[in-house]
């Protein structure tokens, strides 16, 4: 395994995340101040309906990475410069596809939301560029993926983190000259050509030092085409089942519960957005390795880190439930807290939810494409189906069980046994990570209703700033202790660490 690889896979993922995290806490201050607040919000309402044209897109980028990572390990260079060449052109053609698409929502965009968009000053050309600006996005997925496919991670982070650091300064300097809601724009359209004129030189360089010539072959690209019906059906349906739920509760419910369900549900999906992409940094290598035939060295990956993710998932479950209600209170005020019987749901769900995307990233990088897409569109009609009827009569809860049933008795159960049946998820490592999370999750609950029961019995209540960090804290160093008693492999590389970096203690 090409530890230096995985490395840079995690800053790629991690970063790209933290540093849009970061961009948007920085700028929000910013375009609340210089931009107008009727314009402000008329572009976000206005971005999110152009954000529908991404859907167009089937995941060119995740094919190709996970195909041309296992032809690099079985060093079928031939294939690898067909792969590229039917990727390209299938990529040139969903962009114009994209572009036009953005095109038409551009003209219906003021009937979607009821808006006349030329009233605004400069709107209109922001969401033109804009349009252009997310077609070339899409570009850079297919260039990103073949990136990773070739193991070009290093280049692949360093672009990504320096567009993103650019798309920050562009902002705030176009902000600062009075361009407006352009600047927004601008900002966009400089990341995106940024990034793809960077990795592509990128990619250039490193097929030319491997001599991988780009080809392009007739009969590729048909095999290309019919995997890309399947991943294209699938993520248009998973795309409009995800959003479903809160245009469907809008109609039966408050829009003041939507707000509070909105609120509770962010930082839950912020952070397994970013627990997620553990499991997406593993795919490039994953696939590579498959290529080289190397099954023993996949069972190995995915075991150890299985088992950190596990342990990462379990932690920020346990960590919202003790904490989450000072959390939402120190936010946003008093009053916005859902309660604690939805909030562990979603606690719940998002735990099975980040199980089943571990495996279900796992099934798609060893080459199960069209298994994982054929379920996920079956799986989400009838989620869409489900979710309706749960919305319409039972509200916020009925919509959240019926997510967290279908992601424990479908989701789970199908991609881990695809992986358990492919061979690469065996029944002594389910076992002894099973054993492990059900010590975990006991020691855990008692825990936490100790440490609950201090907080509330000795800190006032509206002192909500001191009451998190007091529990944060205390949960933290608890769950450090469980892990380094539980998990001898954890102790024995904690001692390789300190005997590596602190010689004279060993």
């Amino acid at each position: 395994m090409n530890k230096k690889v995985l490395r840079w896979n995690f800053v790629f993922q991690y970063g790209w995340v933290l540093t849009n995290v970061i961009n948007s806490i920085l700028l929000l201050p910013f375009y609340i101040k210089y931009i107008d607040v009727s314009i402000l919000g008329v572009w976000l309402a206005s971005s999110s309906v152009l954000n529908w044209m991404t859907m167009i897109d089937p995941g060119i980028g995740e094919v190709l990475q996970q195909k041309i990572a296992e032809l690099k390990g079985k060093k079928q260079e031939s294939e690898i410069g067909k792969s590229i060449g039917s990727g390209l052109i299938s990529s040139a053609l969903i962009v114009l596809l994209a572009i036009a698409a953005g095109i038409v929502f551009y003209f219906c965009i003021g009937m979607v939301i009821n808006k006349d968009i030329s009233q605004y000053k400069n709107l209109s050309i922001a969401l033109f560029i804009t349009v252009l600006a997310t077609g070339l996005s899409l570009v850079s997925f297919t260039l990103t993926g073949i990136n990773q496919g070739l193991h070009n991670s290093a280049q692949v982070a360093i672009s990504s983190l320096s567009a993103n650091f650019l798309f920050l300064l562009v902002n705030l300097a176009f902000l600062l000259l009075g361009f407006g809601v352009m600047a927004i724009a601008i900002g966009n359209l400089a990341r995106a050509l940024f990034i793809n004129i960077y990795i592509f030189v990128s990619m250039k360089k490193l097929l030319h030092r491997e001599s991988i010539a780009i080809r392009f072959n007739r009969s590729h690209f048909k095999v290309f085409i019919r995997i890309f019906s399947f991943t294209s059906a699938s993520k248009i349906i998973s795309g409009l089942s995800y959003s479903l739920d809160m245009v469907v509760l809008a109609r039966y419910i408050a829009p003041g519960m939507i707000t509070i369900y909105e609120i509770n549900k962010r930082p839950l999906n912020l952070t397994n957005t970013l627990v997620g992409r553990h499991s997406v940094a593993l795919m490039p290598l994953i696939s590579h390795e498959k290529g080289k035939e190397n099954n023993e060295g996949i069972v190995q990956l995915i075991n150890k880190q299985f088992r950190w993710y596990m342990y990462g998932a379990l932690f920020i479950a346990f960590m919202f439930a003790i904490t989450y209600f000072d959390l939402i209170s120190a936010w946003v005020g008093e009053g916005k807290y859902i309660g604690n019987n939805i909030l562990y749901l979603l606690v719940i769900y998002n735990v099975v939810g980040l199980i089943s995307y571990f495996m279900s990233n796992v099934g798609y990088a060893l080459g199960d494409i069209k298994k994982n897409s054929t379920f996920n569109i079956i799986r989400n009609i009838f989620y869409g189906v489900f979710i309706v009827l749960a919305a319409r009569f039972y509200g916020i809860i009925g919509t959240v069980v019926v997510s967290l049933a279908m992601s424990l008795c479908v989701d789970l159960f199908f991609f881990a046994n695809r992986v358990y049946k492919l061979g690469y998820l065996q029944m002594p490592f389910i076992k002894k990570i099973a054993g492990s999370c059900l010590v975990i999750i006991s020691c855990c609950l008692l825990a936490g209703w100790l440490l609950h029961t201090f907080v509330v019995g000795n800190i006032a209540p509206d002192m909500y700033i001191f009451k998190l960090f007091i529990s944060a804290g205390a949960f933290t160093i608890f769950y450090i202790v469980l892990l380094l008693l539980i998990d001898q492999n954890l102790r024995v590389q904690l001692r390789l660490l300190k005997n590596r970096f602190l010689p004279s203690l060993a």
